[in-house]
């Protein structure tokens, strides 16, 4: 069995994918399967993947939306690890053998992220992904503030996301963001490796700038989800719970907006942590 599986779902993305295909070839860890998912591409995608003889290529030819293939991915998966990566991105060369590393010394990761370069076509660099340093601290917490994670550059522990019967669910666009969060449910620890292992590519072709309206409907019903789990998960509550209502009513009037209400909460229970830290106390559910 291989101690990796590298997960790349695609389609039509002829363009990048031989690029992102051959950086996940040139790894220096050699041990892992490579499952290409196309869904259903009408360019040359298909032919350029076929075209490699490297047998740890493995392609699936189906027609279906992004997180259906992405948790067939997962079930297909053999290696010890999953890799999550993107058609139109590129690895770091040493990438798998440094993620890998850490996870085998670090059994408690559940998923394993890192910083990543972002870059546009015309070769112009925009501001990194630089958020964490080693294990995110009250992740359920810092998942408030939005997708802290790099999805094609994480690595997940496969063992971890079985036992507990996780996968991607149904909320397009914003599918790992659900996933991060329902794996902290599950007692997953999150951590960031703080080396740029993934240069990012933001195109304006790119489904999450198509769709930047609906990211943002999703974001705030998995915030609201994140929101809601907090405040029943802390100690003394009912004051909290009364005020997020209230805020709640204040959004539909159109008062405030459901990002001013995020943002207080999560400066509220920064500061409550705060005092528990310093009380010596235990805050283990944020």
């Amino acid at each position: 069995m291989p101690e990796i599986t590298v997960l790349m779902p695609v389609k039509n993305g002829w363009k990048y994918i031989r690029e992102a295909i051959d950086s996940v070839l040139l790894q220096s860890f050699k041990d892992f399967e490579f499952i290409i998912i196309d869904n259903g591409s009408t360019d040359r995608t298909v032919s350029i993947i076929k075209s490699y003889g490297d047998p740890r290529i493995h392609l699936l030819e189906q027609k279906s939306d992004f997180i259906k293939a992405l948790n067939k991915g997962l079930s297909l998966a053999k290696g010890k690890y999953i890799a999550r990566m993107d058609a139109d991105d590129i690895m770091h060369s040493e990438r798998l053998r440094i993620q890998h590393k850490r996870m085998e010394y670090n059994p408690d990761i559940a998923v394993c992220s890192t910083w990543a370069k972002s870059f546009k076509d015309d070769g112009s660099l925009h501001p990194p992904f630089q958020f964490g340093n080693g294990y995110i601290e009250h992740a359920t917490l810092q998942l408030l503030r939005g997708n802290i994670l790099v999805h094609p550059s994480v690595m997940m522990r496969k063992m971890f996301l079985d036992e507990h019967k996780l996968k991607y669910r149904n909320y397009p666009q914003t599918e790992s963001y659900k996933l991060w969060f329902e794996i902290v449910k599950c007692g997953g620890r999150l951590y960031v490796e703080p080396q740029y292992l993934l240069n990012f590519r933001i195109s304006d072709t790119q489904v999450s700038f198509i769709k930047k309206e609906s990211i943002s409907e999703q974001t705030i019903v998995i915030k609201k989800e994140i929101l809601s789990y907090l405040l029943e998960n802390i100690d003394n509550n009912k004051i909290l719970l009364k005020l997020y209502k209230a805020m709640v009513e204040l959004e539909k009037e159109e008062t405030i907006t459901p990002n001013d209400t995020f943002q207080f909460f999560w400066g509220v229970l920064n500061k409550k942590l705060e005092l528990i830290a310093d009380n010596n106390l235990k805050f283990s559910q944020i």
